[in-house]
């Protein structure tokens, strides 16, 4: 054999070296406590695993620029719930005073026309963007409240769950409430 036999058959070796697809098998196997082993070498008590091909899905554009969401699509409130009072809180303060605190998720889109409609005992007492609601010398007895998301148009986008709460208040009948102050005059 001649020289360029020789390289021939080496250059035929390494085209068919780097044409033959390497592929490791992965075994799995366990060790003397007991815990399984996965490694690329094949060993007596060892089982091979089949490993399907991965998928893959071709990168998009190069120009490709992430937009976040609009704020607050038409009906996509996740979250919208009477946080203060609790269900069923008793107000002792004698002055029927309350504020009803609102936790809306996302925010409220007001730049779309959306609103808060605060019921109470199922009649509207406020529309408003404000998430908090304050009320003033309430009469005694109990009174559920509910809040509304509403569209520009009125319609009801989510409602949150009732919450109910007592307003217990010395009525002037009661001989045994406590003597009114002195005023300050």
């Amino acid at each position: 054999m001649d020289y360029a036999e020789i390289m021939r058959i080496l250059l035929l070796l390494v085209t068919l070296f780097f044409l033959i697809p390497v592929s490791a098998g992965v075994y799995r196997s366990l060790d003397a406590d007991g815990n399984v082993v996965y490694t690329d070498k094949p060993s007596p008590d060892a089982e091979e695993i089949k490993i399907d091909k991965v998928q893959t899905i071709p990168a998009g554009p190069d120009d490709f620029q992430y937009t976040p969401p609009e704020k607050s699509a038409e009906g996509d409130y996740t979250k919208l719930e009477i946080v203060n009072p609790e269900n069923d809180h008793v107000f002792t303060g004698n002055t029927g005073d309350v504020t009803v605190s609102v936790v809306i998720e996302p925010e409220l889109n007001t730049e779309r026309g959306d609103r808060l409609i605060l019921t109470m005992d199922g009649k509207k007492v406020a529309d408003s963007s404000s998430t908090s609601f304050s009320f003033t010398n309430l009469d005694r007895g109990t009174n559920t409240v509910e809040v509304h998301v509403v569209n520009k148009d009125g319609k009801s986008l989510m409602s949150s769950a009732p919450v109910s709460f007592t307003i217990k208040r010395t009525s002037v009948l009661n001989t045994n409430r406590p003597a009114p102050r002195p005023s300050a005059n």
